[in-house]
């Protein structure tokens, strides 16, 4: 009976350490990888500013992240925008930004919040930097102080 139970024992570890090296080898594949082609034939699909003058400039979608910076829009892409009401009615803005590179990045962050009619509701924030570890994720958020805000637009700059 004892060499029954020390049998299973040794099958259970033997189990678990299998199963243990699995899931190390399925993380090892999990590794962040960009494609910054899909982003970069993204356009607007909602609001935008857009110029008066046609063919002056491209559209820059409203309530999204602006990568304004082409060496850092190698190197960074933002993974979700995220927008809600505060108990107090102003909007809280959350950008998760990823790291595509093999080395830490550094980068500065502000938000413009803006009315229904795309004017400006409030000064845009102060740049804020943010730090993103090799391959992996970061978020920034800021809040209004204005309650009538209709869009924001986030802009990403290098931060060196």
């Amino acid at each position: 009976m004892k060499t029954h139970i020390g049998r299973l024992a040794v099958k259970t570890v033997m189990g678990a350490a299998a199963a243990l090296l699995l899931a190390q080898a399925a993380s090892a594949q999990n590794v962040v990888k960009c494609d910054f082609r899909a982003f970069k034939k993204l356009g607007p699909s909602g609001p935008a500013i857009v110029s008066g003058v046609r063919g002056t400039m491209t559209p820059i979608a409203l309530n999204s992240v602006q990568i304004i910076d082409k060496n850092i829009a190698k190197k960074i892409l933002p993974q979700g925008v995220f927008a809600r009401r505060t108990d107090t009615g102003t909007l809280e803005v959350m950008a998760r930004l990823i790291n595509c590179t093999d080395y830490p990045q550094e980068v500065l962050v502000r938000t413009s919040f803006m009315d229904v009619d795309q004017f400006p509701a409030e000064p845009e924030t102060a740049w804020q930097r943010v730090f993103l570890q090799p391959r992996s994720t970061a978020v920034y958020r800021e809040m209004s102080i204005s309650m009538d805000i209709g869009y924001y637009l986030i802009e990403v700059d290098e931060g060196e």
